[in-house]
């Protein structure tokens, strides 16, 4: 996969994809019908749209389904980052309840902590690296809150509800450390490079005048505007739609707002 395409504006990959695929169509033909035994008829013609019709349109449907897939797993990372800003910020609440001094502290334990990921792990985690700042700082705040120690019924709810925010914490940290990988089988662009050039080759084996030109060159623009549209959904923390760290941003001002309210 080529990655710095992602550095691209997404209309530039959309209309490069559709200017390819239009511009091959135009310019295979001359090639192709200079190939031994490839030389037009009426016969054949016939038995060429036939066979590109069925092409093109299993390649759009498995182009159609792939989007449908890449789609899913755009929102499930969304959903994943949405989740964990979630929990951070049901911890921040649950330890205000809490209520005492000590338990309180803990509170500027996690939002350094939130602090630290959208600052330096987010930035080191597309790098495919882990943040050894968050690392610390999740360590920290461990600590701390198993430290604590329930005095009264109250408390002893409370407590229980602080751990299991706090290691549904750490299991969707690991998730979405994880969900950085997550993209298409570099497989899969191999089969859609073969099954594109086989369209095109089919293609340019047909009787050629002005006419159909110009409809086949705005067929194969569809088709590369398709291909260009998977590639930006393929990789969901890449490109100017990906996932970014405006939810835990988000939760990191309502910790604040909290924090500010409660003084």
């Amino acid at each position: 996969m080529i990655d710095w395409l992602y550095s691209l504006p997404e209309i530039l990959i959309l209309v490069a994809g559709a200017l390819v695929m239009a511009g091959a169509i135009l310019a295979l033909p001359s090639l192709v019908h200079r190939l031994p035994y490839l030389r037009t008829s009426n016969e054949n013609n016939d038995f060429v749209l036939r066979m590109q019709a069925t092409l093109f349109t299993m390649t759009s449907l498995v182009l159609a389904f792939t989007l449908v897939e890449a789609e899913s797993n755009f929102r499930k990372v969304d959903s994943l980052l949405a989740t964990e800003a979630s929990q951070i910020n049901r911890l921040d609440r649950l330890l205000n309840r809490y209520g005492e001094e000590q338990v309180t502290g803990l509170r500027r334990s996690l939002m350094a902590y939130a602090k630290a990921i959208v600052d330096d792990e987010w930035p080191a985690m597309l790098r495919g690296e882990a943040s050894g700042k968050v690392r610390l700082a999740f360590a920290s705040l461990s600590r701390g809150i198993f430290e604590i120690e329930p005095r009264s019924a109250r408390e002893t709810t409370i407590y229980a509800e602080i751990l299991s925010s706090f290691d549904s914490i750490a299991e969707w940290r690991d998730a979405r450390l994880k969900a950085v990988t997550i993209a298409l089988p570099e497989r899969y662009w191999q089969v859609i490079l073969f099954a594109v050039l086989m369209v095109l080759f089919i293609t340019s084996t047909m009787g050629r005048s002005a006419f159909r030109a110009y409809v086949l060159s705005a067929q194969m623009a569809v088709m590369g505007v398709f291909i260009g549209f998977v590639f930006i959904m393929d990789q969901p923390f890449k490109g100017q739609t990906a996932v970014d760290a405006d939810q835990l941003r988000k939760a990191i001002v309502l910790m604040e707002n909290r924090d500010r309210r409660d003084r």
